[in-house]
């Protein structure tokens, strides 16, 4: 069974992103062995994708978009065969700049999280949306949704509610959903149906203008780990086991090496759950931190991305190499991976593409 790459890109420039040099969905072969990419095949005519979500099971991708011109931003399902990626159907998110999906555990619904970062009056601001999927990948319209409502402190970035992740549980009975713009962890109770239904009682509330950005649940559900965008941090959380609540075991700030500014990505935990892997935008790095068996976050190590701006990264399905959306130098770089340790190795490979926003690799 091949391994593919998929790369989505900016091919329009957008104020929150800067230039766009990407021409659409990259599919690239991934040789595990050797540690290679190539490219197989790219499609084009795509609306800019700030978000893939992989489902080997149906043989589908599915892609966020943004549509000049349209309210709201759509999620987008394409067939994975040998050819060019072949466009299904196309949703409406109900709220703009989709910025990250992922798929209900039993994978029978797409959960797609909007970041609503300046929508002009009137327009669909839905934090969260469900969608359900048919049997042949295809996306029905959605079936639940919910908005957010505060601010934060920071007058810059935090004026409203923004949404940016959004994980399931292990259990699959319930959602978290990251909001920078309030600085809190919101869980919803989520149904067999797609229904959300609000859990305060699981929320987590942050420091004020910490800004969580993206979130990664321990599979055994014990624990769950966040980081933040506006005042980097990672934050390790233990999860009761009865109540479902969350308590704060460790809070690692990240320090600026050079004075410069620090500001944080995506988060990935190691397929052995022993270590996180933190990307870092402006400053162009890759953190590495252990964790302990009482959830303390101790540094690994610290390497450049091969890049700026690595906005996304992901594993390979075999967890040797880690792939590196450099989104500004218009780049994908592989990094082999010591589990034991916790570290990275040198480049491997880099791989030019253009303005790649996010990467995912899955055996199809």
């Amino acid at each position: 069974m091949p391994i593919y790459a998929f790369t989505g890109s900016l091919t329009r420039p957008m104020p929150q992103y800067g230039a766009a040099n990407g021409q659409g969905i990259g599919m690239l072969e991934f040789d595990d062995e050797r540690g290679e990419l190539k490219l197989v095949e790219m499609t084009g005519g795509v609306d800019d994708t700030a978000w893939l979500v992989t489902d080997p099971e149906r043989g589908v991708l599915y892609s966020t978009c943004e549509i000049t011109g349209a309210d709201q931003s759509a999620i987008a399902a394409y067939r994975v065969g040998a050819g060019p990626l072949t466009p299904i159907n196309r949703q409406p998110t109900l709220g703009n700049e989709a910025c990250h999906a992922s798929l209900s555990k039993d994978g029978r619904f797409l959960l797609v999280a909007n970041y609503n970062g300046a929508n002009p009056a009137g327009y669909p601001d839905a934090a969260l949306s469900v969608f359900p999927i048919t049997a042949d990948g295809a996306l029905g319209a959605a079936v639940a949704s919910v908005r957010h409502t505060g601010s934060g402190p920071n007058k810059d970035r935090q004026t409203t509610a923004h949404a940016h992740c959004v994980v399931s549980t292990p259990t699959g009975d319930v959602v978290y959903v990251a909001d920078l713009g309030i600085d809190k962890l919101v869980a919803y109770a989520f149904g067999a149906d797609g229904s959300l239904t609000r859990q305060p009682a699981r929320d987590f509330a942050l420091p004020p203008g910490l800004g969580p950005r993206h979130l990664v649940f321990h599979p055994d559900g014990s624990a769950l780990f966040m980081v933040s965008e506006l005042i980097p941090t990672v934050v390790s959380l233990a999860v009761d086991p009865v109540t479902g609540a969350l308590s704060q075991r460790d809070a690692y700030a990240i320090p600026s090496l050079d004075g410069g500014i620090v500001q944080p990505a995506g988060i990935l935990l190691s397929p052995d759950s022993r270590h996180l892997f933190v990307g870092l935008r402006v400053c162009d790095e890759i953190l590495g931190l252990r964790i302990g068996a009482d959830g303390k976050l101790t540094q690994t190590g610290r390497w450049k991305s091969g890049g700026r701006t690595p906005r996304d990264f992901a594993f390979s399905p075999s967890g040797k190499h880690l792939v590196v959306a450099n989104q500004d130098s218009d780049r994908l770089t592989l990094f082999r991976v010591d589990h034991a340790a916790g570290t990275l190795s040198d480049p491997l490979q880099h791989f030019d593409i253009g303005t790649p926003m996010s990467v995912k690799l899955a055996a199809f």
